[in-house]
C-alpha cells in the first residue's frame, strides 16, 4: 500500500479488500447522518457483519448509547466514551463491561466536580448516560464559554477532544488508538500489527487523526475534505458522500464481489 492520502475514494484495491478482517468505525456523522441511523447504514453494517468481519465501534458517545449499539446492531464491540470503556459480546450472550485502566482513579470525581463548575454550560442531551466523560454541545457554545471551559479542563489536568458534535472533555492518559490496541489486545488477543494489517477505519471529524494516523488503510467522509488543512494526518480515502452517505458507498465497496 502506498503512503499516499486523502484520495478521493472510488474504490479499494484487490489487495486492500482482502486484507481487511477487522473494521473500526466511529458513529456520530460516520455512521449516522444528521443525528439518525438511515436504513441503508444500518444495511450496511449488516453487510460487513455477515461477510465474517469483526465490526468494532470506537466513539466518543456514551456508555449508555454503547450499550444499545452492542444489544441492537450487527457489532462486536463497542468502546465508548473516546476509550474509556468497553462493551462486547462474550460467551453465551453475555455482555462483557470493562474500563480502561489509563483512567485517572479519580476519573468519576473529576468528572462530577467539572460538571458542577460548568453548570451554566450546554451538555449533550446524553450526558446522564455517560460514566466518565463530559459532553459539551460545540454549537451551543459562545467563543468566551469555551475559553473558560478550556481554562478549567487545563487546571484540572484533563484532556479536551472535539468530534463534529461535540467537546468531549475526560480524565486519563489514552485517546482512540491507544484504547483500541489495549481492549483488541487484552480481549481479543490482536497486536497492534495484526490490527494495522487486517483493519480498516472509518471516521468523519478532528478526534479521529490518531486513528487515521494508526491504521494504514483508513476512510474519511466527506467533512474531512471540508477541513482538510485542520487535520494533522488525513484518511487514505474520503468519501464523495458525508455521514452515513459516505459510510455506506465504502462499505458497499468492500464487501462487493
Amino acid at each position: 500500500m502506498s503512503g499516499e492520502r486523502g484520495i478521493p475514494f472510488t474504490s479499494f484495491t484487490p489487495e486492500e479488500k482482502a486484507a481487511v478482517k477487522i473494521v473500526v468505525s466511529d458513529v456520530d456523522d460516520t455512521i449516522t447522518k444528521r443525528g439518525k441511523l438511515y436504513p441503508d447504514a444500518l444495511r450496511a453494517l449488516w453487510l460487513l457483519k455477515r461477510s465474517g468481519a469483526m465490526v468494532v465501534l470506537l466513539t466518543g458517545g456514551s456508555a449508555g448509547w454503547a450499550d444499545a449499539y452492542i444489544r441492537q446492531w450487527p457489532v462486536d464491540a463497542v468502546i465508548a466514551e473516546s476509550g474509556a470503556l468497553i462493551l462486547a459480546h462474550g460467551k453465551g450472550g453475555k455482555i462483557l463491561y470493562s474500563k480502561n485502566p489509563a483512567l485517572d482513579p479519580d476519573a468519576k470525581e473529576k468528572k462530577d466536580k467539572l460538571i458542577r463548575y460548568t453548570a451554566g454550560l450546554a451538555f449533550s442531551s446524553d450526558q446522564y448516560a455517560r460514566q466518565y466523560d463530559i459532553a459539551y454541545e460545540k454549537s451551543a457554545l459562545q467563543d468566551y464559554e469555551r475559553r473558560t471551559l478550556a481554562n478549567y479542563v487545563k487546571a484540572m489536568g484533563g484532556v479536551w477532544r472535539e468530534s463534529s458534535i461535540h467537546i468531549n472533555v475526560g480524565f486519563g492518559h489514552f485517546d482512540k488508538h491507544t484504547s483500541l490496541s489495549y481492549f483488541m489486545d487484552s480481549l481479543y488477543s490482536i497486536d497492534s500489527e495484526r490490527l494495522k494489517h487486517e483493519g480498516i477505519y472509518f471516521g468523519d471529524s478532528l478526534n479521529d487523526s490518531d486513528m487515521f494516523a494508526y491504521m494504514p488503510l483508513s476512510v474519511g467522509m466527506h467533512s474531512v475534505e471540508d477541513m482538510r488543512s485542520s487535520f494533522p494526518v488525513l484518511p487514505r480515502y474520503i468519501t464523495n458522500g458525508y455521514g452515513g452517505d459516505g459510510f455506506v458507498e465504502a462499505a458497499k465497496a468492500l464487501v462487493e464481489e
